[in-house]
């Protein structure tokens, strides 16, 4: 097994690029939508939102959406579907998550919304093909940086649900070959600087090619971690994400986890009261000058 090397935060200033302008009245955020980053489908496309203010390179937050692997969108708006006040005893709150655009790129982030490949002939495929896109388009920020003005060492990844599973598996296996390779270009780096997971900690279950944990004890660096899961989720229960927080623990990784008092399946308390944390880990996380790994 080899070692795995972590980084430490740095608590500190925070360096102008990622400190939120005062200004109430500032222009909105360039926006390049439906890049391309393969051509097997036309999903395979993300938007990109980026900083008003400096001339980058810009750390990247890269948002993946959930639905299940068969649903979701890459441009979805907050709402909420289901009357937030449940009428049946055992109904939940339900909301869409979606990036805070508007904060990050004010912060000096470059903002990626991700679209991957849904269905298939069977759930374990909608699965594998949605890492392996998710790993094609970190792929295609590292070789496409200077002409996006991004910084491809300072890549976060966020995910919720089904993205959440995506996130964590682009974390995980960064560094070291997986059957989430494309194989189109497989010396290119897939590596994230941070990762961040609402309610997808799960696990691959009864899919071994699909179980993430093995690929803690292999990486020689595995980013830091944000895990945070609804107390009442009965779907990616508290229990999965414990263990993954568990396993990341137990091998010299830094993770964070956080149960939402309360909280179901893509609840609306998640962007109610997780989104300033969030800001904080990756302020933290996506310093230049930090020690996390």
């Amino acid at each position: 097994m080899m070692g795995i090397v972590t980084r430490h935060i740095v608590l500190g200033a925070m360096l102008c690029c990622l400190v939120t302008a005062s200004s109430a009245h500032e222009a909105a955020p360039y926006v390049r939508t439906e890049v391309r980053y393969s051509s097997q489908s036309a999903l395979q496309k993300f938007d990109l939102y980026m900083p008003t203010q400096g001339s980058g390179p810009f750390p990247v937050v890269m948002w993946i959406h959930g639905g299940n692997f068969y649903g979701g969108d890459k441009s979805h708006m907050p709402h909420v579907d289901r009357d937030p006040i449940p009428t049946q005893p055992n109904e939940r709150p339900y909301q869409e998550q979606v990036p805070d655009v508007a904060s990050l790129t004010r912060m000096g982030y470059a903002v990626i919304s991700l679209n991957y490949r849904l269905g298939g002939p069977d759930w374990a495929t909608a699965m594998l093909n949605g890492i392996r896109d998710g790993k094609m388009a970190v792929r295609y920020l590292h070789s496409n940086a200077g002409a996006l003005r991004i910084d491809p060492t300072r890549i976060a990844v966020w995910g919720n649900s089904a993205g959440g599973f995506i996130a964590t598996a682009l974390g995980l296996t960064g560094d070291q070959p997986s059957p989430f390779d494309d194989g189109a270009s497989p010396n290119l780096s897939s590596d994230v600087r941070a990762v961040i997971v609402w309610f997808g900690a799960e696990n691959g279950k009864s899919r071994p090619i699909l179980q993430l944990e093995p690929y803690i004890g292999s990486a020689k660096i595995v980013p830091p971690f944000l895990i945070v899961n609804g107390e009442l989720d009965d779907i990616v229960t508290p229990e999965d994400a414990r263990r993954l927080h568990d396993a990341l623990i137990s091998h010299g990784a830094s993770s964070t986890l956080t149960i939402v008092k309360g909280a179901g399946h893509e609840d609306p308390l998640f962007m109610k009261t997780q989104m300033q944390p969030a800001f904080d880990f990756l302020q933290r996380a996506l310093l230049p000058d930090n020690t996390l790994r």
